[in-house]
């Protein structure tokens, strides 16, 4: 009997700790398993959350780069704008300079023309008067000479005759001479002066030519430099507004990545929060099995001490028959 209750109670350890051992090795299966599952989840949320902003930064870094590379070249595009409009600039003014002195020697030219002209005139007019005076010279002179060469009535000695002559000949050489003089005396100053103006004016005249054709000679290459200005700052202004566009629409573009980041960064912190809801709610449901099975364990502990009890009971009572 005494060998029969020890296999008897031999099997009930065994059954408990079989029992035992299964219950344990199940929940510490369970929980095992379930930390497996959270830290594979976890790991997983992970990297891809790493792996997406690592993305997002590269991708930042290049739109940062790409903005700084358009920056640049607005500036190199500026820069050579103010270098075009400066010398643009001092190409106008020295074409408005040449202008203004063309138009002056214009002036010059025309004014001089017109002392030309005045002294034509009054040379035409010196030549009439001293035709003119010729003229009443010569009308004198044949006055006088027929005077001399009509016969008078009563004979005029030969002295008295050849003092005549000599007297009347002295008078128009005396009066040729003061009429020559005062012609000398009242138009030798004008015509000097209008010689000198001539010389001057004809002098002018070359010097005015001389300049204006040249100018005419710069004026060509200058306006055909001012119109490849003009089309080069036509160019670079439409490389401008270009560019501008540009810049706006990676500072667009740049903005939109920023915006996505922070929405990432928004769903990131969301899902982080959710995993951290989900962890505790994970834990609370550990902890809950875990006081479960504490009171299922306790649970089967008594009622395995009851069926010790109940075995021990009916040993007893056994043992008590055998004797009787």
């Amino acid at each position: 009997m005494e060998k029969r209750r020890d296999e008897l109670m031999g099997e009930l350890q065994a059954l408990r700790e079989e029992k035992t051992g299964t219950e344990e090795g199940r929940e510490g299966g369970q929980a095992a398993q379930l930390r497996q599952v959270l830290n594979i989840g976890a790991d997983g949320r992970r990297e891809a959350r790493m792996r997406e902003w690592q993305s997002l930064r590269a991708e930042r870094s290049v739109e940062e780069r790409r903005l700084s590379s358009v920056r640049l070249e607005r500036q190199g595009l500026q820069e050579e704008m103010r270098r075009l409009k400066r010398r643009l600039f001092s190409v106008a003014r020295e074409c408005a300079h040449n202008q203004v002195i063309l138009v002056t020697q214009q002036r010059e030219v025309a004014q001089l023309n017109k002392e030309q002209m005045e002294l034509d005139t009054l040379i035409i007019q010196l030549t009439e008067e001293v035709s003119q005076l010729r003229s009443t010279h010569q009308t004198q002179l044949s006055t006088f000479q027929s005077q001399l060469q009509t016969p008078r009535q009563t004979p005029i000695p030969i002295e008295e005759l050849t003092q005549s002559k000599r007297t009347a000949c002295g008078d128009i050489q005396q009066y040729l001479q003061g009429g020559l003089k005062a012609l000398e005396e009242r138009y030798e100053p004008m015509l000097l002066a209008l010689l000198k103006r001539k010389e001057r004016t004809s002098e002018a005249q070359v010097k005015a030519r001389q300049q204006a054709q040249e100018l005419r000679s710069r004026r060509g290459p200058m306006r055909e430099e001012g119109q490849r200005l003009g089309l080069q700052r036509a160019c670079l202004e439409e490389r401008l507004i270009l560019m501008e566009t540009h810049r706006r629409e990676d500072v667009e573009r740049y903005r939109e990545t920023v915006d996505r980041l922070e929405d990432t960064n928004r769903e990131q912190k969301t899902k982080l929060q959710i995993q951290k809801r989900e962890t505790k709610e994970m834990e609370e449901l550990r902890d809950s099995l875990t006081k479960e099975l504490y009171l299922y364990r306790g649970i089967v502990e008594d009622n395995n001490k009851n069926d010790v009890t109940r075995v021990q009971e009916k040993t007893t009572g056994s043992n008590r028959s055998l004797a009787v």
